[in-house]
């Protein structure tokens, strides 16, 4: 079995200073990238690849969390929601709620991916077993982009969490199969996609753009940029092997490589 559907879901806009998103490349000038989520509809189950950014975090991130995340306040200046929905209000315009979404598998737990994973309490959520540990004792300039409020839920007995170690074909049929490409963080991975009439790789964080990804210019708070560099390897030696088209997850040009929805990649 395939995918049926692949819908792209954006969360917001964030500007960031360009050399922090591609190392050392135009310090000074802007870089504004989408903040993505993905939603899969296969015969099986319905799949959700990250969350987005909190709107409760950015509505009040002093109060957020067991800890609150005041430190968040000056980055939330160049955060933009208008231009984007909750995921639960993209579910909503598709006919979805939250309860509909069997799995919820996450590329890495930073702030603008994996807020929002409490509104899913009843998926199973999939999360490589060293991202789910570093996430609370993170080093140096990661401890800014994981925050407890987004990921403490998963502490919690009554949530499904499958921390995994290596490879993980969620259905067992090569549709949809998540794969470690730490460097970015210790833990992340992007998840390949079969569908019916073509393949496609959600890269989610190995690079910040296209040209940071032809180039190998990485984001500069990377937590390894040798490892960030074998997973860009990585990435592109399994969409030549499969003939998948890479999807960069910040980078809009990239994400107008699919449709807006309600329409969907099929």
């Amino acid at each position: 079995m395939t995918v049926r559907r692949l819908y792209r879901l954006n969360t917001a806009e964030w500007t960031f200073d360009h050399s922090v998103a591609m190392q050392l490349e135009d310090p000074g000038e802007p870089y504004t990238g989408w903040c993505p989520c993905y939603l899969l509809e296969h015969p099986e189950g319905l799949v959700l690849f990250d969350t987005g950014i909190s709107r409760e975090m950015a509505a009040d991130p002093e109060s957020y969390g067991p800890n609150g995340a005041a430190h968040m306040t000056a980055f939330l200046e160049t955060l933009d929601l208008s231009v984007g929905q909750s995921p639960t209000d993209h579910l909503a315009a598709l006919g979805y709620e939250p309860g509909d979404v069997d799995y919820v598998v996450l590329s890495h737990l930073h702030v603008d991916h994996a807020g929002n994973v409490d509104a899913f309490p009843e998926a199973e959520i999939v999360v490589q077993k060293p991202e789910l540990r570093y996430a609370f004792w993170p080093d140096g300039v990661q401890r800014l982009f994981y925050l407890e409020g987004d990921f403490s839920p998963l502490r919690d007995e009554s949530v499904d969490v499958t921390a995994v170690t290596g490879e993980y074909d969620l259905f067992g049929d090569g549709s949809v199969v998540a794969f470690p490409t730490p460097g970015h963080t210790p833990g992340h991975q992007s998840l390949a996609v079969e569908l019916e009439s073509s393949a496609v790789v959600l890269a989610a964080d190995v690079a910040n753009s296209r040209g940071g990804y032809e180039r190998e210019r990485v984001p500069s708070f990377s937590w390894s940029l040798e490892d960030s560099l074998e997973s860009i390897q990585r990435v592109r030696d399994r969409a030549r092997a499969t003939d998948a088209t890479v999807i960069v997850h910040h980078d809009p040009e990239e994400q107008k490589k699919l449709p807006d929805p309600p329409a969907a990649l099929e």
